[in-house]
């Protein structure tokens, strides 16, 4: 009806942005969501731990709850640090990817017991 079509919803993006050039409306939009990758230890990773993390974009420091047990690969989800939203709309999520980082000694015996010449 005619409050999706005012609210932007009921248009597609060419034919939103030729309205909104015809006649200067900006419609609400959501922020894109950032991805960034955090490195911590197998203990940190295995038991948990507040993590200090510096977003860059929004020149702050965040304190980071890495909750045990979490895995190489994954990510954690920090919900509206992600870019500014346009005219309104909310911004987009942050996504934290871990990085396990694998201690010296533990790669030097994956190393010295991986079998020669395969």
């Amino acid at each position: 009806g005619l409050g999706s079509l005012l609210s932007g919803k009921g248009l597609g993006k060419i034919p939103r942005m030729i309205f909104e050039q015809i006649t200067g409306t900006r419609f609400p939009r959501n922020g894109a969501h950032s991805m960034d990758t955090i490195s911590i230890t197998s203990d940190e990773a295995s038991r948990g731990c507040p993590y200090a993390y510096f977003h860059r974009k929004l020149s702050k420091k965040l304190i980071v709850k890495i909750p045990p047990g979490i895995k190489h690969g994954q990510s954690i989800r920090l919900a509206g640090m992600g870019k500014p939203g346009i005219a309104g709309g909310s911004p987009g999520d942050l996504y934290l990817k871990i990085r396990v980082k694998t201690p010296l000694l533990a790669k030097l015996k994956t190393l010295v017991s991986s079998p020669k010449g395969k």
